[in-house]
C-alpha cells in the first residue's frame, strides 16, 4: 500500500504476513455517517412545536443525500477483503425529527436504539465515524459515549472535516472517546490503521504517522492531511451497502434544494469528478482535506460510472459535489458532450456547491446546457470588493460576474447566487454593499447566508485570535450553517440576523425576477413549493398572491388573501411587516387581536 512516509511494518516471515492479513479479514467494520444537525436547533424546534409556533414534522426537507464518502470507505475495506456496514445516522436522525421521536425521546434514547441494535446483535470490532461540519460535535460525542457503553472493547476511528481540523480540541475534550483520528482523505488511511491494530508497536507507529493521531500522540509532533494522488485508482463506492437506498435515489435533498421537484421521474445521484480546491478563501476549510492540486477522474472512468449508474439505478439526475468542477475548460466540454451524445435529454445535471462563475464562457455553458443543466448557483460570497480582495481573499471581480450571469440567462437557465454576510472585519455598511450588488445581478434567486466559522478555515482562526471564539470551550452546536454566532467590534451576530433576513426579503419577494418579468407561471411555482413548506412565511404567502393575480386566478388570489389577513391577526409580527416593506395588500390591519 502507498502510505508516505514507507510507514507500513517491516513483515519479516511469511507467517506474520499470513497472521496480518487474517486478523484484518477478520474484522467486522461498521461505518456511521454523524448527523450533521445542530442539537442546539433540535432544542429550539421541539420547544416552538409545543408553544405551537412551528411544525417540523411537517418538514419535507429531511431527505439527505447519498454520503459517499463513506460508501468510498466501504468499497475500498471490501477490496481488501474487510468486512463492513454502513449505519447513516444523518438519515436516521431527520426520519426520527420528522416522524415526532423527539417530542418523546431525547438524543440520548435515539443513539442507544440505534447502537444498541447494530453493536449488542453484530459485535463490531470497530466503528468508524465521519462528521462533517462543527455543528456535529454534540453528536459525535453522545456517539461516542453510547459505543463505548455498549462495547468497551470496540475501537473508535473519528474522520472527516471536523475531527481532521479540530483532533486537539476533540482529544481534550472528556465528552468525546474516541481512539484515532484519521486525517484528510480517508481510504488509504483506514485500511492501514485497521490491517496494524493488532501490532505490539501500533502506539509509535502511530505516533510516527503524519496523517493518524492518538490520544497519545496528538501533540507530540505536527501532523498533515493526507490526499489519495490517483482517483481512478479508488474502489468503486459500495452502493450495495447503503440501506434505504431507494429513499436516496428517489428523494435527494440537494434535488430539493436545488429547485428540483421530487417527482416519481425524479432518480437522483451523486458523483464526484474531482477533490480539491486550488483557492484560498478564508472562510472555506475543504483544502484542508483535500488539498489546493485538484486531482480529476479520468473521462473515461466517469462515463463508466455513470453507465453503472444508469444500468443499476435508472439514475436521470446526477448532482455533481465538486468543488471546482469547471477548473479546465477542454475537460468539462468533453465530459459535457459525452454525456449529451450518449445520454441526449436524459439527465437534469446539478451543482449543489457552485460552479466558478467567473471561468464561465458560452462555450461551456451551451455545452453544460446541452448535458442537463437547467439551474445554476453562481458563488460570489460578497458584492463589496474591499471584501472580496481583503477578508475574502478570493479577489472576484464583480462586474465580471454581471456579465456571465447576462450570459446564463441568455441560455435560459435558471440563475442562482450565494452571499455571505458577518465576516471578520466586514461592516454593516459592506454587508448592505453585497445585498445592492444582488439586486443588481438579478438572479432568480439569492441565497444570502451568515457567515459560520469554520474549523480549519483562516476566518475560523481568526476568530480565535481576536477571542470571538473559544476553541476548547466552545458550544459548537450553535455553529449552524447559516446562522450568526460572532460578536465582533464591527457588528453583533442580532445585526447580522437581521441584515440576512432583509437581504432575502428585498432580492428574493419584493424584487422577485419572476414577478417583476411577468413570468407569473414561474412565480406560482416557486411560490407554491415555499408555501407548501412554511405556511406561515408572510411573504410567501405574499408572492403567491401577488403570482396568482398575474395569471388571474381571482378566486385562488382571494383565498391566500384570506389566509394571510388571519396570519396578520395571529399575529402582530406580520403586521408590522407589511409596513415596514410597505406591502400593498387590501386587508383590514385593524382586525389584529381578534380571534381569525
Amino acid at each position: 500500500m502507498d502510505i508516505k512516509n514507507n510507514l507500513q511494518p517491516t513483515i519479516k516471515t511469511v507467517k506474520e504476513a499470513m497472521d496480518i492479513e487474517m486478523n484484518s479479514a477478520d474484522k467486522k467494520i461498521l461505518l456511521c455517517v454523524s448527523p450533521n444537525y445542530s442539537m442546539f436547533m433540535l432544542d429550539e424546534e421541539i420547544s416552538n412545536l409545543k408553544k405551537g409556533e412551528s411544525d417540523f414534522t411537517k418538514d419535507v426537507d429531511w431527505r439527505p443525500a447519498i454520503p459517499l464518502g463513506i460508501l468510498y470507505l466501504a468499497g475500498t475495506l471490501r477490496k481488501k477483503g474487510i468486512s463492513v456496514e454502513i449505519l447513516d445516522l444523518h438519515r436516521s436522525f431527520y426520519e426520527c425529527r420528522v416522524s415526532g421521536y423527539f417530542m418523546k425521546r431525547n438524543l440520548d434514547d435515539f443513539f442507544r436504539d440505534y447502537f444498541t441494535n447494530y453493536l449488542i446483535d453484530n459485535d463490531f470490532d470497530i466503528v468508524g465515524i465521519s462528521s462533517l461540519f462543527n455543528v456535529s460535535f454534540t453528536a459525535v460525542a453522545r456517539m461516542t459515549k453510547h459505543i463505548r457503553d455498549l462495547s468497551k472493547n470496540t475501537k473508535i476511528i473519528l474522520g472527516g472535516h471536523f475531527p481532521s481540523n479540530e483532533y486537539r480540541t476533540i482529544f481534550k475534550n472528556e465528552d468525546i472517546d474516541c481512539d484515532y483520528i484519521v486525517l484528510g482523505e480517508g481510504e488509504e488511511l483506514l485500511v492501514w490503521l485497521i490491517e496494524n491494530l493488532g501490532n505490539k508497536n501500533i502506539r509509535q507507529q502511530v505516533e510516527e504517522h503524519p496523517h493518524i493521531v492518538d490520544k497519545f500522540s496528538y501533540d507530540k509532533i505536527q501532523k498533515h492531511y493526507n490526499t489519495v494522488t490517483s482517483l481512478d485508482n479508488l474502489a468503486e463506492p459500495s452502493y450495495d451497502k447503503l440501506p434505504h437506498l431507494e429513499e436516496y435515489i428517489t428523494g435527494s435533498l440537494h434535488a430539493q434544494r436545488m429547485g428540483s421537484q421530487l417527482l416519481n421521474d425524479v432518480r437522483s445521484a451523486e458523483l464526484y469528478t474531482s477533490r480539491g480546491c486550488p483557492l484560498k478563501c478564508t472562510f472555506c476549510a475543504s483544502w484542508k482535506v483535500h488539498g489546493r492540486k485538484v486531482r480529476y477522474h479520468s473521462n473515461d472512468y466517469l462515463f463508466k460510472h455513470i453507465d453503472d449508474l444508469v444500468n443499476r439505478f435508472d439514475i436521470n439526475q446526477l448532482l455533481i459535489e465538486d468543488d471546482m468542477f469547471n477548473l479546465k475548460k477542454d475537460r468539462v466540454i468533453e465530459l459535457c458532450k459525452g454525456i449529451s451524445d450518449k445520454y441526449g435529454d436524459r439527465f437534469t445535471i446539478e451543482f449543489p456547491n457552485g460552479l466558478a462563475g467567473w471561468l464561465l464562457t458560452e462555450e461551456v455553458i451551451y455545452w453544460l446546457k446541452k448535458a442537463g443543466m437547467k439551474t445554476i448557483t453562481v458563488a460570489v460570497e460578497s458584492g463589496s470588493p474591499y471584501v472580496q480582495k481583503h477578508i475574502l481573499k478570493k479577489n472576484l471581480k464583480l462586474p465580471k460576474m454581471v456579465e456571465v450571469v447576462e450570459m446564463l440567462k441568455s441560455f435560459d437557465i435558471n440563475t442562482r447566487a450565494f452571499f455571505i454576510v458577518g465576516f471578520i472585519g466586514e461592516t454593516l455598511e459592506q454587508m448592505e454593499e453585497s445585498i445592492r450588488f444582488a439586486l443588481k445581478l438579478d438572479v432568480d434567486w439569492t441565497e444570502i447566508k451568515v457567515l459560520t466559522p469554520l474549523a480549519g478555515s483562516e476566518m475560523y482562526e481568526l476568530a480565535i485570535e481576536r477571542g470571538h471564539l473559544d476553541a476548547e470551550n466552545e458550544d459548537f452546536s450553535e455553529h449552524v450553517y447559516g446562522r450568526s454566532c460572532l460578536n465582533t467590534p464591527e457588528f453583533t451576530a442580532e445585526q447580522v440576523k437581521n441584515v440576512q433576513y432583509d437581504g432575502n426579503i428585498r432580492a428574493n419577494f419584493l424584487n422577485n425576477r419572476a414577478l417583476r418579468m411577468g413570468n407569473y407561471l414561474q412565480a406560482e411555482k416557486t411560490f407554491k413549493g415555499l408555501v407548501e413548506n412554511y405556511p406561515n412565511h408572510l411573504f410567501a404567502q405574499w408572492g403567491l398572491w401577488k403570482a396568482l393575480l398575474g395569471l388571474e386566478k381571482h378566486g385562488e388570489a382571494s383565498n391566500i388573501l384570506e389566509y394571510i389577513q388571519n396570519l396578520c391577526i395571529a399575529d402582530s409580527k406580520n403586521v408590522n411587516l407589511i409596513k415596514k416593506y410597505n406591502l400593498e395588500l387590501p386587508v383590514n390591519l385593524n382586525l389584529v387581536g381578534t380571534s381569525p
